[in-house]
């Protein structure tokens, strides 16, 4: 493609997402590939005569102040005349590069939610296949009977990069979120808090407390606590390292929002065992 057409692009969806947070937020560029079939693309925006087949993908996503339906039918129309909060700069401009391109922009928006725009542009060839099926949004999904109403994820990680990402895919899943900086301040607020707190997502290697730690002392708060504990080490490396304590529940970092959602769904989807450390 061209560098400064498709750099033009994801400047202006990057601009328009920031303009959507107000005074705080987040926001999360990601890429991947995807095979797209026809149904998929009508709703990206593509020429008719796109084929459906394999296409790669860059999307920003924000958790700001997100749109209506009726909002989002209109986006990409450059007589609209309104531009909604955070949306409608250029991008009919942008969705005409995009298109010059034979790829589409998919749209995925909830009011008071944020919103998420995924760019999709043929591959060059030797591009490989998806490591996984790409899952549709959450609000595509339909069953949200695994979310616990009102539930809350209390995310427990020194570097602040990790929380306010972390935070970003969980919100976009349906959750209110806590965040702790470090052990001390993970069990002061889940003391104060559990009874709201669904599952805890622990890393595993933090200044003073470690997450095995952490999670020991939640334990004793509140015995049936759903925690998942997070590390870039392998899971047989966290074995060796907890030694004869068991646990079942671990998320590889770096991982993707589907990857989050998954284990969530796993952790709040089955009873929980008092015996060990972790879920089972």
């Amino acid at each position: 493609g061209d560098p400064a057409e498709l750099r033009r692009v994801l400047v202006n969806l990057i601009t328009n997402a920031s303009e959507a947070l107000g005074d705080h937020g987040t926001i999360v560029v990601s890429t991947g590939v995807m095979d797209a079939d026809a149904a998929y693309l009508k709703e990206s925006q593509a020429e008719g005569d796109t084929p459906p087949g394999r296409y790669v993908w860059f999307e920003v996503a924000d958790d700001g102040c997100g749109m209506s339906e009726q909002a989002k039918s209109v986006i990409f129309d450059p007589f609209a005349g309104t531009k909604f909060a955070g949306r409608g700069l250029g991008l009919a401009a942008a969705l005409g590069t995009v298109r010059s391109h034979r790829g589409g922009i998919h749209v995925e928006s909830w009011p008071g939610r944020g919103s998420v725009f995924r760019v999709l542009l043929p591959p060059s060839a030797g591009v490989a296949a998806p490591p996984r099926r790409v899952e549709a949004p959450r609000a595509a999904l339909g069953d949200d009977s695994w979310i616990p109403e009102g539930g809350a994820v209390l995310v427990v990680d020194d570097q602040e990069a990790v929380r306010s990402v972390t935070q970003a895919m969980l919100r976009r899943c349906g959750f209110d979120v806590m965040t702790a900086s470090d052990g001390v301040e993970a069990i002061a607020l889940y003391r104060k808090a559990h009874a709201q707190i669904a599952a805890v997502l622990v890393d595993m290697t933090m200044p003073g407390l470690d997450g095995v730690e952490v999670v020991k002392r939640l334990r004793l708060i509140r015995p049936d606590v759903r925690a998942v504990l997070m590390s870039g080490y392998t899971e047989d490396d966290i074995a060796r390292r907890i030694g004869e304590r068991a646990f079942a529940d671990f998320l590889h970092k770096p991982f993707t929002s589907a990857a989050l959602r998954d284990k969530l769904r796993s952790v709040l989807g089955r009873p929980v065992s008092r015996e060990g450390f972790g879920v089972a």
